[in-house]
Protein backbone atom coordinates (compact mmCIF):
# COMPACT_ATOMS: atom_id res chain seq x y z
CA UNK A 1 0.00 0.00 0.00
CA UNK A 2 1.59 3.63 -1.16
CA UNK A 3 1.89 6.56 1.57
CA UNK A 4 -1.05 7.93 -0.48
CA UNK A 5 -3.53 5.40 0.03
CA UNK A 6 -2.81 4.75 3.27
CA UNK A 7 -3.90 8.58 4.18
CA UNK A 8 -7.06 8.58 1.80
CA UNK A 9 -8.01 4.85 4.17
CA UNK A 10 -7.00 6.71 7.44
CA UNK A 11 -9.23 10.48 5.95
CA UNK A 12 -11.77 7.41 5.05
CA UNK A 13 -12.36 5.85 8.25
CA UNK A 14 -12.40 9.34 10.18
CA UNK A 15 -15.59 10.33 7.96
CA UNK A 16 -17.21 7.22 8.16
CA UNK A 17 -16.98 7.41 11.84
CA UNK A 18 -17.99 11.06 11.76
CA UNK A 19 -20.96 10.53 9.29
CA UNK A 20 -21.83 7.71 11.96
CA UNK A 21 -22.20 9.78 14.60
CA UNK A 22 -24.13 12.82 13.13
CA UNK A 23 -26.49 10.38 11.91
CA UNK A 24 -27.01 9.15 15.58
CA UNK A 25 -26.39 12.04 16.96
CA UNK A 26 -29.87 13.71 17.23
CA UNK A 27 -30.99 10.62 18.91
CA UNK A 28 -28.01 10.82 21.55
CA UNK A 29 -28.70 14.64 21.99
CA UNK A 30 -31.66 13.33 24.04
CA UNK A 31 -30.13 12.40 27.10
CA UNK A 32 -28.76 15.81 27.90
CA UNK A 33 -30.79 18.39 30.43
CA UNK A 34 -33.18 20.08 28.69
CA UNK A 35 -35.80 22.84 29.86
CA UNK A 36 -39.08 21.74 29.08
CA UNK A 37 -41.27 24.03 26.50
CA UNK A 38 -44.56 24.75 28.69
CA UNK A 39 -46.21 26.11 24.92
CA UNK A 40 -46.27 21.62 24.27
CA UNK A 41 -47.78 19.25 25.36
CA UNK A 42 -45.34 16.88 27.02
CA UNK A 43 -47.59 13.88 26.70
CA UNK A 44 -48.44 14.22 23.03
CA UNK A 45 -44.48 14.77 22.64
CA UNK A 46 -43.64 11.71 24.18
CA UNK A 47 -45.99 9.60 22.24
CA UNK A 48 -44.72 11.50 18.84
CA UNK A 49 -41.22 10.49 19.59
CA UNK A 50 -42.25 6.87 20.74
CA UNK A 51 -44.03 6.43 17.55
CA UNK A 52 -40.98 6.74 15.34
CA UNK A 53 -40.03 3.73 13.62
CA UNK A 54 -36.25 4.08 13.54
CA UNK A 55 -34.63 1.88 10.20
CA UNK A 56 -30.96 1.10 10.66
CA UNK A 57 -29.12 0.92 7.71
CA UNK A 58 -25.67 -0.96 6.58
CA UNK A 59 -24.15 0.84 3.85
CA UNK A 60 -21.68 -0.91 2.21
CA UNK A 61 -19.29 0.83 -0.29
CA UNK A 62 -17.94 -0.43 -3.67
CA UNK A 63 -13.37 -1.14 -2.87
CA UNK A 64 -13.04 0.39 -6.41
CA UNK A 65 -14.95 3.93 -6.07
CA UNK A 66 -12.48 6.49 -6.77
CA UNK A 67 -13.57 9.32 -4.51
CA UNK A 68 -15.00 8.18 -1.07
CA UNK A 69 -15.13 11.72 0.36
CA UNK A 70 -17.90 12.79 -2.32
CA UNK A 71 -19.30 9.20 -2.08
CA UNK A 72 -20.07 9.83 1.50
CA UNK A 73 -21.13 13.16 0.64
CA UNK A 74 -23.89 11.38 -1.35
CA UNK A 75 -24.94 9.32 1.34
CA UNK A 76 -25.01 12.33 3.50
CA UNK A 77 -27.30 13.96 0.62
CA UNK A 78 -29.44 10.79 0.09
CA UNK A 79 -30.04 9.71 4.34
CA UNK A 80 -30.84 13.66 4.55
CA UNK A 81 -33.78 13.48 1.27
CA UNK A 82 -34.98 9.95 2.41
CA UNK A 83 -35.75 11.22 6.43
CA UNK A 84 -37.05 14.56 5.03
CA UNK A 85 -39.53 12.42 2.72
CA UNK A 86 -40.27 10.04 5.43
CA UNK A 87 -40.17 12.53 8.40
CA UNK A 88 -44.49 12.92 8.36
CA UNK A 89 -44.89 9.20 8.42
CA UNK A 90 -43.05 8.87 11.97
CA UNK A 91 -39.92 6.97 10.07
CA UNK A 92 -36.23 7.68 10.18
CA UNK A 93 -33.29 6.28 8.54
CA UNK A 94 -30.03 5.76 10.80
CA UNK A 95 -26.84 4.92 9.54
CA UNK A 96 -26.07 1.79 11.74
CA UNK A 97 -22.42 0.93 10.07
CA UNK A 98 -20.33 1.88 6.89
CA UNK A 99 -18.34 -1.17 5.53
CA UNK A 100 -16.18 -1.30 2.26
CA UNK A 101 -16.67 -3.57 -0.14
CA UNK A 102 -13.92 -6.21 -1.18
CA UNK A 103 -12.63 -5.71 -4.80
CA UNK A 104 -14.99 -7.09 -7.71
CA UNK A 105 -18.14 -5.67 -6.51
CA UNK A 106 -17.77 -1.70 -8.29
CA UNK A 107 -19.87 -2.94 -11.42
CA UNK A 108 -22.94 -5.10 -10.62
CA UNK A 109 -24.67 -6.18 -14.24
CA UNK A 110 -25.44 -9.63 -14.30
CA UNK A 111 -27.85 -11.84 -12.23
CA UNK A 112 -24.73 -13.83 -10.45
CA UNK A 113 -23.52 -10.10 -9.55
CA UNK A 114 -26.60 -10.05 -7.67
CA UNK A 115 -27.01 -13.13 -5.74
CA UNK A 116 -22.63 -12.71 -5.19
CA UNK A 117 -23.42 -9.68 -3.31
CA UNK A 118 -26.07 -10.59 -1.37
CA UNK A 119 -23.75 -12.69 0.66
CA UNK A 120 -23.13 -9.35 2.45
CA UNK A 121 -26.95 -8.50 3.20
CA UNK A 122 -27.68 -10.87 6.29
CA UNK A 123 -31.41 -10.50 7.90
CA UNK A 124 -29.63 -8.78 10.82
CA UNK A 125 -31.84 -6.36 11.37
CA UNK A 126 -30.97 -3.88 9.27
CA UNK A 127 -31.06 -2.61 5.72
CA UNK A 128 -28.19 -3.30 2.96
CA UNK A 129 -27.57 -0.89 1.26
CA UNK A 130 -24.79 -1.01 -1.88
CA UNK A 131 -22.99 1.99 -3.64
CA UNK A 132 -21.27 1.04 -6.37
CA UNK A 133 -20.13 2.97 -9.37
CA UNK A 134 -22.15 0.91 -12.18
CA UNK A 135 -25.68 -0.52 -12.13
CA UNK A 136 -26.84 -2.49 -15.18
CA UNK A 137 -29.50 -4.70 -15.93
CA UNK A 138 -28.58 -7.13 -18.78
CA UNK A 139 -30.81 -10.02 -20.10
CA UNK A 140 -34.14 -8.79 -18.89
CA UNK A 141 -37.54 -8.50 -20.75
CA UNK A 142 -36.53 -4.79 -21.48
CA UNK A 143 -33.29 -5.70 -22.54
CA UNK A 144 -29.70 -4.36 -21.78
CA UNK A 145 -30.47 -1.06 -19.79
CA UNK A 146 -28.49 1.09 -17.35
CA UNK A 147 -30.17 1.93 -13.61
CA UNK A 148 -29.47 4.09 -11.06
CA UNK A 149 -31.35 1.89 -8.00
CA UNK A 150 -32.00 -1.23 -7.29
CA UNK A 151 -34.04 -3.56 -4.63
CA UNK A 152 -33.51 -6.75 -4.46
CA UNK A 153 -35.52 -9.76 -2.85
CA UNK A 154 -34.68 -13.46 -3.02
CA UNK A 155 -37.39 -15.26 -4.53
CA UNK A 156 -35.92 -18.39 -5.06
CA UNK A 157 -35.69 -22.26 -2.82
CA UNK A 158 -31.86 -21.88 -1.17
CA UNK A 159 -31.77 -21.72 2.35
CA UNK A 160 -28.67 -19.74 2.21
CA UNK A 161 -30.39 -17.07 0.61
CA UNK A 162 -33.29 -17.07 2.10
CA UNK A 163 -35.02 -13.53 3.19
CA UNK A 164 -32.01 -11.80 1.48
CA UNK A 165 -32.84 -8.47 0.30
CA UNK A 166 -30.68 -5.15 0.01
CA UNK A 167 -31.02 -2.06 -2.30
CA UNK A 168 -28.38 -0.88 -4.95
CA UNK A 169 -27.48 2.44 -5.20
CA UNK A 170 -25.49 3.50 -8.06
CA UNK A 171 -22.21 6.40 -8.18
CA UNK A 172 -24.84 8.66 -10.74
CA UNK A 173 -27.97 8.62 -9.30
CA UNK A 174 -30.05 11.61 -7.37
CA UNK A 175 -30.22 11.71 -3.84
CA UNK A 176 -34.03 10.24 -4.35
CA UNK A 177 -32.93 7.17 -5.42
CA UNK A 178 -32.38 5.79 -1.85
CA UNK A 179 -35.52 6.93 -0.64
CA UNK A 180 -37.33 5.72 -3.98
CA UNK A 181 -35.90 1.69 -3.22
CA UNK A 182 -36.99 1.92 -0.07
CA UNK A 183 -40.21 2.17 -0.80
CA UNK A 184 -40.33 -1.20 -2.88
CA UNK A 185 -38.63 -2.83 0.08
CA UNK A 186 -41.28 -1.86 2.01
CA UNK A 187 -43.89 -2.74 -0.31
CA UNK A 188 -44.36 0.22 -2.49
CA UNK A 189 -45.04 -0.66 -6.41
CA UNK A 190 -44.02 2.41 -9.07
CA UNK A 191 -46.15 5.60 -9.64
CA UNK A 192 -47.16 7.55 -12.52
CA UNK A 193 -47.18 10.87 -11.02
CA UNK A 194 -43.71 13.06 -12.04
CA UNK A 195 -44.26 14.65 -8.10
CA UNK A 196 -44.14 11.39 -6.74
CA UNK A 197 -41.24 9.26 -5.42
CA UNK A 198 -41.90 6.26 -6.69
CA UNK A 199 -42.45 7.42 -10.40
CA UNK A 200 -39.12 6.26 -12.38
CA UNK A 201 -39.54 9.84 -14.48
CA UNK A 202 -39.46 11.62 -11.22
CA UNK A 203 -38.51 15.62 -11.92
CA UNK A 204 -39.81 19.15 -10.13
CA UNK A 205 -39.16 21.01 -7.02
CA UNK A 206 -41.21 18.85 -4.49
CA UNK A 207 -41.27 15.05 -4.98
CA UNK A 208 -43.38 13.41 -1.71
CA UNK A 209 -45.03 9.94 -0.76
CA UNK A 210 -48.67 10.22 -0.94
CA UNK A 211 -50.16 9.73 2.45
CA UNK A 212 -51.73 6.06 1.31
CA UNK A 213 -48.12 5.46 0.13
CA UNK A 214 -46.61 6.57 3.73
CA UNK A 215 -49.19 4.04 5.52
CA UNK A 216 -47.67 1.33 3.14
CA UNK A 217 -44.54 2.23 3.69
CA UNK A 218 -45.04 2.44 7.79
CA UNK A 219 -46.91 -0.99 7.51
CA UNK A 220 -43.59 -2.29 5.75
CA UNK A 221 -40.98 -0.77 8.01
CA UNK A 222 -42.99 -1.96 11.46
CA UNK A 223 -42.58 -5.30 10.10
CA UNK A 224 -39.27 -5.28 8.98
CA UNK A 225 -38.05 -3.89 12.70
CA UNK A 226 -40.34 -6.72 14.17
CA UNK A 227 -39.05 -9.72 12.20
Amino acid sequence: MTVFNAVIRRWFAWLVAALVVCSAGVAEASSGHKVPDLRQDPTKSTRSRAATIKIPLTVHIAASEEHPLATLRRLEQAIERANEALRPFQIEVVIHEIRQMPEGFGSITRRRDRRRIAQYAPTDGSVHVFMVDNLELRGGRRGDRSVRGLHWRYRGVLKRLRQREYVVVSGDAPATTLVHEIGHLFGLPHHDGEQNLMCSCRRGPLQIFTSGQGQTIRRGAAAFVGR
